[in-house]
Protein backbone atom coordinates (compact mmCIF):
# COMPACT_ATOMS: atom_id res chain seq x y z
CA UNK A 1 0.00 0.00 0.00
CA UNK A 2 1.20 3.68 -1.10
CA UNK A 3 0.06 6.20 1.38
CA UNK A 4 0.94 9.67 1.14
CA UNK A 5 0.06 13.11 3.19
CA UNK A 6 -1.36 16.02 1.23
CA UNK A 7 -1.51 19.60 2.89
CA UNK A 8 -4.01 22.09 1.03
CA UNK A 9 -5.76 24.84 1.69
CA UNK A 10 -9.02 23.68 1.87
CA UNK A 11 -10.65 19.37 1.73
CA UNK A 12 -11.70 19.85 -1.85
CA UNK A 13 -7.77 21.04 -2.93
CA UNK A 14 -6.76 18.23 -1.04
CA UNK A 15 -8.59 15.64 -2.29
CA UNK A 16 -7.66 16.71 -5.98
CA UNK A 17 -4.56 16.58 -5.48
CA UNK A 18 -5.08 13.04 -3.59
CA UNK A 19 -6.44 12.46 -6.95
CA UNK A 20 -3.99 13.56 -9.36
CA UNK A 21 -1.49 11.88 -6.90
CA UNK A 22 -2.73 8.25 -6.44
CA UNK A 23 -5.66 8.11 -9.22
CA UNK A 24 -9.29 7.38 -8.98
CA UNK A 25 -9.33 4.59 -6.84
CA UNK A 26 -7.31 6.31 -4.03
CA UNK A 27 -8.89 6.52 -0.55
CA UNK A 28 -8.74 8.65 2.03
CA UNK A 29 -7.44 7.51 5.82
CA UNK A 30 -7.30 10.92 7.96
CA UNK A 31 -8.09 14.25 7.41
CA UNK A 32 -7.02 17.45 10.17
CA UNK A 33 -6.53 20.50 10.46
CA UNK A 34 -2.88 21.86 11.08
CA UNK A 35 -1.18 25.20 11.29
CA UNK A 36 1.41 26.17 9.00
CA UNK A 37 4.31 28.97 9.06
CA UNK A 38 4.32 31.87 11.44
CA UNK A 39 6.69 32.50 14.39
CA UNK A 40 6.82 30.50 17.20
CA UNK A 41 2.93 29.95 16.26
CA UNK A 42 1.54 33.52 15.80
CA UNK A 43 0.39 34.62 12.43
CA UNK A 44 0.11 30.57 11.22
CA UNK A 45 -2.09 29.74 8.38
CA UNK A 46 -4.76 27.10 9.24
CA UNK A 47 -4.38 24.12 6.62
CA UNK A 48 -5.22 20.94 5.40
CA UNK A 49 -3.74 17.80 6.10
CA UNK A 50 -5.16 14.56 4.31
CA UNK A 51 -3.34 11.31 4.47
CA UNK A 52 -4.80 9.11 1.13
CA UNK A 53 -3.30 5.41 0.46
CA UNK A 54 -3.93 3.29 -2.66
CA UNK A 55 -2.79 -0.40 -3.59
CA UNK A 56 0.82 -0.65 -4.76
CA UNK A 57 -0.20 -2.42 -7.74
CA UNK A 58 -2.45 0.30 -8.66
CA UNK A 59 -0.49 3.27 -8.18
CA UNK A 60 2.47 1.12 -10.73
CA UNK A 61 0.33 1.81 -13.42
CA UNK A 62 0.31 5.05 -13.68
CA UNK A 63 2.60 7.69 -13.87
CA UNK A 64 2.17 10.29 -10.73
CA UNK A 65 2.31 13.95 -12.12
CA UNK A 66 4.40 16.24 -9.84
CA UNK A 67 4.74 20.31 -9.91
CA UNK A 68 8.04 21.42 -12.02
CA UNK A 69 10.22 23.72 -10.33
CA UNK A 70 9.81 26.70 -12.70
CA UNK A 71 6.14 26.50 -11.71
CA UNK A 72 7.66 27.83 -8.56
CA UNK A 73 7.45 31.57 -7.79
CA UNK A 74 10.80 33.02 -8.26
CA UNK A 75 9.97 35.41 -5.39
CA UNK A 76 9.27 32.51 -2.71
CA UNK A 77 12.58 31.85 -0.70
CA UNK A 78 14.36 28.62 -1.64
CA UNK A 79 13.28 26.91 1.85
CA UNK A 80 9.50 27.63 0.53
CA UNK A 81 10.00 26.77 -2.46
CA UNK A 82 11.15 22.98 -1.38
CA UNK A 83 8.56 22.55 0.58
CA UNK A 84 6.30 23.47 -2.93
CA UNK A 85 7.81 21.50 -5.09
CA UNK A 86 8.59 17.94 -2.89
CA UNK A 87 6.75 15.34 -3.45
CA UNK A 88 4.54 14.85 -0.43
CA UNK A 89 6.21 12.09 2.09
CA UNK A 90 5.70 7.76 1.38
CA UNK A 91 5.31 5.74 4.29
CA UNK A 92 4.28 1.88 4.21
CA UNK A 93 1.41 1.34 6.73
CA UNK A 94 -0.66 -1.22 8.39
CA UNK A 95 -3.55 0.93 9.29
CA UNK A 96 -6.04 -0.19 7.67
CA UNK A 97 -8.32 1.88 5.23
CA UNK A 98 -11.44 4.30 5.21
CA UNK A 99 -14.46 1.66 5.12
CA UNK A 100 -15.58 1.38 1.57
CA UNK A 101 -19.00 3.31 2.47
CA UNK A 102 -17.29 6.33 2.50
CA UNK A 103 -15.38 5.94 -1.13
CA UNK A 104 -18.36 7.31 -2.70
CA UNK A 105 -18.77 10.75 -0.41
CA UNK A 106 -14.84 11.27 -0.82
CA UNK A 107 -15.34 11.27 -4.75
CA UNK A 108 -18.40 13.16 -4.21
CA UNK A 109 -16.80 15.83 -1.97
CA UNK A 110 -14.07 16.60 -4.53
CA UNK A 111 -16.77 18.23 -7.11
CA UNK A 112 -16.10 21.56 -7.49
CA UNK A 113 -20.00 22.61 -7.19
CA UNK A 114 -19.70 21.34 -3.46
CA UNK A 115 -16.43 23.28 -3.20
CA UNK A 116 -17.63 26.02 -0.65
CA UNK A 117 -19.58 22.96 1.67
CA UNK A 118 -16.66 20.13 0.75
CA UNK A 119 -14.67 21.14 4.32
CA UNK A 120 -17.42 21.23 6.28
CA UNK A 121 -19.34 18.09 4.70
CA UNK A 122 -16.26 15.98 5.08
CA UNK A 123 -15.43 16.55 8.48
CA UNK A 124 -19.27 15.69 9.39
CA UNK A 125 -19.47 12.63 7.63
CA UNK A 126 -16.28 11.22 8.61
CA UNK A 127 -16.96 11.91 12.46
CA UNK A 128 -20.63 11.00 12.32
CA UNK A 129 -18.69 7.46 10.75
CA UNK A 130 -16.70 6.89 13.45
CA UNK A 131 -18.65 8.07 16.19
CA UNK A 132 -21.75 5.23 14.89
CA UNK A 133 -18.55 3.12 14.70
CA UNK A 134 -17.24 3.28 18.20
CA UNK A 135 -20.95 2.46 19.72
CA UNK A 136 -21.43 -0.30 17.89
CA UNK A 137 -17.80 -1.66 19.19
CA UNK A 138 -18.20 -0.46 22.31
CA UNK A 139 -22.07 -2.42 22.44
CA UNK A 140 -19.79 -5.53 20.94
CA UNK A 141 -17.07 -4.98 23.64
CA UNK A 142 -19.91 -4.63 26.31
CA UNK A 143 -21.56 -8.09 25.15
CA UNK A 144 -18.43 -9.64 25.20
CA UNK A 145 -17.49 -8.21 29.18
CA UNK A 146 -20.91 -9.58 30.51
CA UNK A 147 -20.78 -13.05 29.17
CA UNK A 148 -17.68 -13.34 31.20
CA UNK A 149 -18.44 -11.74 34.74
CA UNK A 150 -20.40 -13.34 36.93
CA UNK A 151 -22.27 -12.11 40.39
CA UNK A 152 -22.77 -13.29 43.70
CA UNK A 153 -25.43 -12.60 46.54
CA UNK A 154 -25.26 -14.37 49.88
CA UNK A 155 -27.54 -15.83 51.79
CA UNK A 156 -25.30 -17.30 54.39
CA UNK A 157 -25.21 -16.21 58.18
CA UNK A 158 -20.95 -16.57 58.23
CA UNK A 159 -19.05 -14.29 55.65
CA UNK A 160 -15.32 -14.46 55.46
CA UNK A 161 -13.22 -12.37 54.37
CA UNK A 162 -9.62 -13.65 53.20
CA UNK A 163 -6.31 -12.51 51.27
CA UNK A 164 -3.21 -11.23 51.29
CA UNK A 165 -2.11 -8.32 53.36
CA UNK A 166 -2.51 -4.63 52.21
CA UNK A 167 -5.65 -5.20 49.96
CA UNK A 168 -7.99 -3.83 53.00
CA UNK A 169 -9.64 -6.62 54.52
CA UNK A 170 -10.62 -5.28 57.75
CA UNK A 171 -11.81 -1.56 55.80
CA UNK A 172 -14.26 -3.93 53.98
CA UNK A 173 -15.48 -5.93 56.66
CA UNK A 174 -16.33 -2.39 58.12
CA UNK A 175 -18.10 -1.26 54.83
CA UNK A 176 -19.68 -4.79 55.24
CA UNK A 177 -20.93 -4.23 58.69
CA UNK A 178 -22.17 -0.49 58.12
CA UNK A 179 -24.03 -1.91 54.98
CA UNK A 180 -26.00 -4.78 56.13
CA UNK A 181 -26.95 -2.83 60.08
CA UNK A 182 -27.39 0.70 58.78
CA UNK A 183 -29.00 -0.50 55.10
CA UNK A 184 -30.31 -3.98 55.36
CA UNK A 185 -31.00 -3.45 59.11
CA UNK A 186 -29.94 -6.67 60.15
CA UNK A 187 -28.18 -7.73 63.65
CA UNK A 188 -24.76 -8.12 62.99
CA UNK A 189 -21.37 -9.77 64.56
CA UNK A 190 -18.12 -9.06 63.74
CA UNK A 191 -15.08 -11.65 64.36
CA UNK A 192 -11.53 -10.92 63.94
CA UNK A 193 -8.63 -13.59 64.01
CA UNK A 194 -5.99 -10.60 62.72
CA UNK A 195 -4.61 -11.05 66.11
CA UNK A 196 -0.99 -10.04 64.58
CA UNK A 197 -2.11 -6.79 64.28
CA UNK A 198 -3.01 -4.69 67.03
CA UNK A 199 -4.50 -1.87 64.79
CA UNK A 200 -6.51 -4.31 63.03
CA UNK A 201 -8.59 -5.13 66.30
CA UNK A 202 -8.74 -1.22 67.50
CA UNK A 203 -9.90 -0.55 63.85
CA UNK A 204 -13.06 -2.95 64.03
CA UNK A 205 -13.14 -2.31 67.68
CA UNK A 206 -13.98 1.42 66.91
CA UNK A 207 -16.21 0.50 64.33
CA UNK A 208 -17.88 -2.17 66.17
CA UNK A 209 -18.69 0.56 68.88
CA UNK A 210 -20.27 3.12 66.35
CA UNK A 211 -22.58 0.52 64.88
CA UNK A 212 -23.49 -0.55 68.16
CA UNK A 213 -22.22 -4.04 67.21
CA UNK A 214 -20.70 -7.35 69.30
CA UNK A 215 -17.01 -8.39 68.45
CA UNK A 216 -15.06 -11.01 69.18
CA UNK A 217 -10.95 -11.87 68.71
CA UNK A 218 -10.14 -15.46 68.09
CA UNK A 219 -6.48 -16.24 68.90
CA UNK A 220 -6.92 -20.14 67.93
CA UNK A 221 -9.73 -22.38 66.54
CA UNK A 222 -11.38 -23.07 69.93
CA UNK A 223 -11.66 -19.29 70.31
CA UNK A 224 -12.94 -18.94 67.17
CA UNK A 225 -15.49 -21.73 67.51
CA UNK A 226 -16.80 -20.37 70.89
CA UNK A 227 -17.21 -16.48 69.22
CA UNK A 228 -19.56 -18.27 66.20
CA UNK A 229 -21.30 -19.73 69.02
CA UNK A 230 -21.93 -16.75 71.03
CA UNK A 231 -22.89 -14.77 68.09
CA UNK A 232 -25.74 -17.42 67.06
CA UNK A 233 -28.60 -14.75 67.44
CA UNK A 234 -27.06 -12.35 65.02
CA UNK A 235 -28.11 -12.40 61.54
CA UNK A 236 -24.98 -12.26 59.77
CA UNK A 237 -21.17 -12.58 61.13
CA UNK A 238 -18.81 -10.76 59.70
CA UNK A 239 -14.99 -12.52 60.06
CA UNK A 240 -11.71 -10.87 59.39
CA UNK A 241 -8.64 -12.76 59.25
CA UNK A 242 -5.25 -11.97 58.74
CA UNK A 243 -3.35 -11.30 55.81
CA UNK A 244 0.11 -12.22 54.72
CA UNK A 245 2.39 -12.48 52.02
CA UNK A 246 0.62 -14.76 49.49
CA UNK A 247 4.11 -15.87 48.47
CA UNK A 248 4.51 -17.35 51.82
CA UNK A 249 3.46 -21.19 51.50
CA UNK A 250 2.23 -21.95 54.35
CA UNK A 251 -0.24 -18.93 54.46
CA UNK A 252 -3.25 -20.77 53.43
CA UNK A 253 -2.59 -23.84 55.56
CA UNK A 254 -2.12 -21.57 58.61
CA UNK A 255 -5.64 -20.18 57.77
CA UNK A 256 -7.14 -23.31 57.65
CA UNK A 257 -5.98 -24.59 60.89
CA UNK A 258 -7.51 -21.62 62.70
CA UNK A 259 -10.83 -21.40 60.69
CA UNK A 260 -13.54 -23.93 59.94
CA UNK A 261 -15.87 -23.24 56.55
CA UNK A 262 -18.66 -24.97 56.98
CA UNK A 263 -22.15 -22.58 56.32
CA UNK A 264 -19.65 -20.10 55.69
CA UNK A 265 -19.61 -17.72 52.00
CA UNK A 266 -15.07 -16.85 51.88
CA UNK A 267 -15.14 -14.41 49.85
CA UNK A 268 -11.29 -13.39 48.35
CA UNK A 269 -10.01 -9.61 48.99
CA UNK A 270 -7.72 -9.02 45.89
CA UNK A 271 -6.18 -5.21 45.29
CA UNK A 272 -7.01 -4.09 41.35
CA UNK A 273 -4.07 -1.93 41.81
CA UNK A 274 -1.86 -5.44 41.84
CA UNK A 275 -0.22 -7.05 38.63
CA UNK A 276 -3.02 -9.10 36.89
CA UNK A 277 -0.10 -12.48 36.94
CA UNK A 278 0.07 -11.30 41.09
CA UNK A 279 -3.88 -11.62 40.90
CA UNK A 280 -3.47 -15.09 39.31
CA UNK A 281 -1.15 -16.09 41.69
CA UNK A 282 -2.77 -15.12 44.66
CA UNK A 283 -6.21 -16.88 43.55
CA UNK A 284 -4.00 -20.33 43.00
CA UNK A 285 -2.74 -19.91 46.47
CA UNK A 286 -6.44 -20.01 48.27
CA UNK A 287 -7.12 -22.73 45.99
CA UNK A 288 -7.72 -24.72 48.68
CA UNK A 289 -9.45 -22.59 50.66
CA UNK A 290 -13.53 -22.84 49.37
CA UNK A 291 -13.79 -19.55 47.68
CA UNK A 292 -17.37 -18.29 47.08
CA UNK A 293 -16.69 -15.46 45.51
CA UNK A 294 -14.10 -12.55 44.75
CA UNK A 295 -14.48 -8.83 46.06
CA UNK A 296 -12.28 -6.67 43.92
CA UNK A 297 -10.92 -3.55 46.21
CA UNK A 298 -9.38 -0.76 45.55
CA UNK A 299 -10.80 0.15 41.98
CA UNK A 300 -10.63 4.48 42.73
CA UNK A 301 -6.86 3.44 42.71
CA UNK A 302 -6.26 2.20 39.33
CA UNK A 303 -6.97 3.53 35.61
CA UNK A 304 -8.16 0.37 34.08
CA UNK A 305 -10.05 -2.49 35.28
CA UNK A 306 -9.73 -5.47 32.75
CA UNK A 307 -8.05 -7.27 35.17
CA UNK A 308 -11.33 -8.34 36.35
CA UNK A 309 -12.18 -9.83 33.07
CA UNK A 310 -9.34 -11.70 32.89
CA UNK A 311 -9.84 -13.25 36.62
CA UNK A 312 -13.36 -13.99 35.93
CA UNK A 313 -12.15 -15.78 32.73
CA UNK A 314 -9.49 -17.63 34.69
CA UNK A 315 -11.28 -18.97 37.58
CA UNK A 316 -14.86 -18.84 36.57
CA UNK A 317 -15.72 -17.00 40.36
CA UNK A 318 -18.30 -14.62 40.71
CA UNK A 319 -17.68 -11.07 42.27
CA UNK A 320 -19.77 -10.66 45.29
CA UNK A 321 -18.87 -6.46 45.88
CA UNK A 322 -15.89 -3.66 44.49
CA UNK A 323 -14.78 -1.07 46.81
CA UNK A 324 -13.91 2.25 46.18
CA UNK A 325 -12.37 4.44 48.24
CA UNK A 326 -11.67 4.57 52.26
CA UNK A 327 -15.28 5.74 53.33
CA UNK A 328 -16.83 3.98 55.31
CA UNK A 329 -19.75 2.76 54.24
CA UNK A 330 -20.32 4.61 51.39
CA UNK A 331 -17.25 3.01 49.28
CA UNK A 332 -18.04 -0.22 48.26
CA UNK A 333 -20.63 -1.48 44.82
CA UNK A 334 -22.86 -4.41 45.18
CA UNK A 335 -23.30 -3.92 41.23
CA UNK A 336 -25.30 -6.25 38.49
CA UNK A 337 -23.14 -7.66 36.07
CA UNK A 338 -24.65 -4.87 33.43
CA UNK A 339 -23.31 -2.52 36.05
CA UNK A 340 -19.83 -3.60 36.23
CA UNK A 341 -19.57 -4.22 32.74
CA UNK A 342 -20.10 -0.84 31.76
CA UNK A 343 -17.71 0.48 34.62
CA UNK A 344 -14.78 -1.54 33.35
CA UNK A 345 -15.72 -0.88 29.36
CA UNK A 346 -16.14 2.72 30.18
CA UNK A 347 -12.47 2.89 32.69
CA UNK A 348 -11.04 1.11 29.75
CA UNK A 349 -12.08 3.28 26.75
CA UNK A 350 -11.78 6.37 28.68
Amino acid sequence: MIVKKIVADTVAEAMERVKQELGEEAIILNTRHIKVGGIFGVFAKRKVELVGSVDEHVEDKRTVKVEQPNRVNPHVNQIEQRSIVERPTIITTGERPLPRELRQYAKLLAEPALNQLAEHLHEKLVSTYYQTQQAELNTVLLEEVQAKIRTKTTHSKFIMLTGPTGVGKTTTIAKLAAHFTLTEKKRVGLITTDTYRISAIEQLNTYADILGIPIHVAYDLNDFEQAKEALQSCDIVLIDTAGRNFLDVGYVEQLKSRHTFEETDVFLVLSLTAKYQDLLRMYDRFQSVPVSGIIFSKADETSELWSIVGLAEESDVPIYCITTGQEVPEDILFSSVEEISQMIVERGMG
